[in-house]
This record gives C-alpha cells, sequence and structure tokens, in this order.
C-alpha cells in the first residue's frame, strides 16, 4: 500500500517512551512521520494487539485497506484449495484495530484496555517491522525467546539505559 508519495509505507527503526504526565507516550520523529504520511497526513494511526507476539502493532490508518484486500484473498485461495476458512477469525482481528490521535510533538494517550492487553505500564519500547511497528512492555520483550529477538532486545537495553532505567528479564 502506498503512502502519500506513491511508495510502500515502510515501517524501521526503533524508540522508546515512558509513560508521561496525563498517561501519554510519545511517538519517535521519524516513525510518526511515516505515520501520518500513511494517515493522509493526519495525525492518527491504527493499534491492535498483535496476532502472533504479546505486543501491539501500530500503522497508518491507509495500512486498513491492506490488510482488508489481504483477508480477502487468504479466503479466496483457502476456498479454492477446498481448505477451511479463516476469514472469519481475521475479520474479528481486523474488527480490534483502533484509531489511536497524536499531537504534533507525538505525545498519544493509549486506551487503557489496549495497554492491559500488552501488560504495557511504565513505558513501551517501539520497534519497526516493515508494514507496522510494535509497541512493546520492556519486561514482556526481556522474556522472548530465540534468537530473532537478541537484536530487538539489545535495543531496547541500550533505549531504557538511557532513560535511566532497566526492564526485568
Amino acid at each position: 500500500m502506498g503512502g502519500v508519495t506513491g511508495f510502500p509505507v515502510i515501517y524501521m527503526g526503533q524508540g522508546f517512551s515512558p509513560k508521561g504526565d496525563k498517561e501519554r507516550f510519545v511517538l519517535p520523529a521519524d516513525i510518526r512521520k511515516i505515520v501520518a504520511e500513511a494517515s493522509d497526513n493526519i495525525n492518527e494511526m491504527l493499534v491492535a494487539k498483535h496476532e502472533e507476539w504479546p505486543c501491539l502493532f501500530a500503522c497508518g490508518t491507509s495500512y486498513k485497506n491492506q490488510l482488508a484486500e489481504e483477508i480477502r484473498v487468504k479466503h479466496a485461495a483457502d476456498v479454492a484449495a477446498g481448505r477451511p476458512s479463516t476469514r472469519a477469525r481475521d475479520a474479528l482481528v481486523f474488527g480490534n484495530l483502533t484509531r489511536v490521535a497524536f499531537d504534533n510533538s507525538g505525545r498519544f494517550i493509549l486506551p487503557a484496555h489496549m495497554r492491559a492487553q500488552a501488560k504495557i505500564t511504565d513505558g513501551l519500547y517501539i520497534h519497526g517491522t516493515m508494514d507496522y511497528f510494535t509497541l512493546w512492555s520492556p519486561e514482556v520483550l526481556m522474556a522472548m525467546a530465540g534468537d530473532e529477538w537478541i537484536g530487538p532486545k539489545a535495543s531496547c537495553e541500550s533505549y531504557l539505559a538511557a532513560a535511566g532505567g532497566r526492564a526485568r528479564k
């Protein structure tokens, strides 16, 4: 799905935000710029519980069209191959997308029910993963097993150390 520039939206990079006053977090400037461009230059993102990982994912509002098309294509392929379709489950997950506004400084309030789903309390780690970016509780991220998590964990630890904290492992 293209952004305002016509190129595919790609989220990369990392960041960390402690929970600030008024229960607000802050998007890093580079990710905030991509989100706004992928949301028709409106300061709004879509957030939902990640399907596989114990975190949230977020993206610009244009991604909803790509997600809907992916669900339709997958359903058609399942039907054509005689496989059971997961369309209802996938559509249920799609329906969990929540619009979250942010101001020009990137400050946003993550709804309490979403923070609870990912066990986000005092801070969140942000990690770009191509089509979207993930929002993690540092403690939850540190508990992930597997070599693929070495980079994200090291990045998170670095941000936490710079912020004067440390995630529990």
